[in-house]
C-alpha cells in the first residue's frame, strides 16, 4: 500500500513537471542596461510581469500585472510607481512587449522617461543645470519557475527520500 502511495507522489510530480507553460501563469523577469549615449549617467533596471493570457494585448501596470520595477543610476534606486506601464500583445504564442512607460524623481533628480519603443532609450537629469543624459536601453528576459513544479518535483524526491531509507533499514534488519 505505501508503495502505490509513494509510485502515486512520484507521477504526479513528474506530471506537475511535465504540465506545458502555457496552462500556468507564469512571471517573467526582464533585466534593463541602460547604456549612455550622450551625458555620463548609465545603471541597471529591471522589472517583473505576470505573463498575460495568450491571445491578448494590453497594458500592465502596478497591481495589474506589473509587480516589479526597479532602476539604478547614478547611485539612485527609483522604484515601482503610478506611472510605471508596460505595454503588449502576442504574435502566435510569442509575448511581445511594445513600451515601458516610467517617470520618477528623487530629489533634484530626475528619471524622465524610459521607453521601449522602437530602439529604446532613456533620459536622466541629476540636480545640476544642463547635465542631461540620453541613452539607449538593452533587454534581456529571464523566466523564473514557477511554485507548483518545484513544489511538486521537491514532494517527489522527499518520498524517493523516505522510499530509500525504508528501504535501507529493512535490508539491514534482515
Amino acid at each position: 500500500m505505501k508503495r502505490l502511495i509513494y509510485l502515486s507522489m512520484i507521477a504526479a510530480a513528474l506530471f506537475a513537471v511535465q504540465t506545458p507553460g502555457a496552462a500556468k501563469a507564469s512571471t517573467l523577469t526582464y533585466s534593463l542596461v541602460l547604456n549612455p549615449l550622450f551625458g555620463l549617467e548609465g545603471g541597471t533596471g529591471s522589472f517583473t510581469i505576470i505573463a498575460p493570457q495568450v491571445g491578448g494585448s494590453g497594458i500592465l501596470t502596478q497591481g495589474n500585472g506589473l509587480t516589479a520595477m526597479d532602476f539604478k543610476i547614478d547611485g539612485l534606486d527609483f522604484k515601482l510607481n503610478n506611472s510605471s506601464e508596460v505595454t503588449y500583445f502576442y504574435q502566435g504564442s510569442t509575448l511581445v512587449l511594445t513600451s515601458l512607460a516610467y517617470s520618477g524623481k528623487i530629489g533634484v533628480d530626475q528619471l524622465f522617461a524610459i521607453s521601449l519603443d522602437g530602439v529604446g532609450g532613456y533620459s536622466f537629469a541629476d540636480g545640476v543645470p544642463g547635465d542631461r543624459t540620453l541613452g539607449n536601453i538593452s533587454v534581456s528576459t529571464t523566466p523564473i519557475p514557477t511554485t507548483l513544479p518545484l513544489l511538486a518535483t521537491g514532494l517527489g524526491a522527499l518520498a524517493m527520500l523516505g522510499w530509500w531509507r525504508r528501504k535501507v533499514a529493512v535490508a539491514l534488519a534482515a
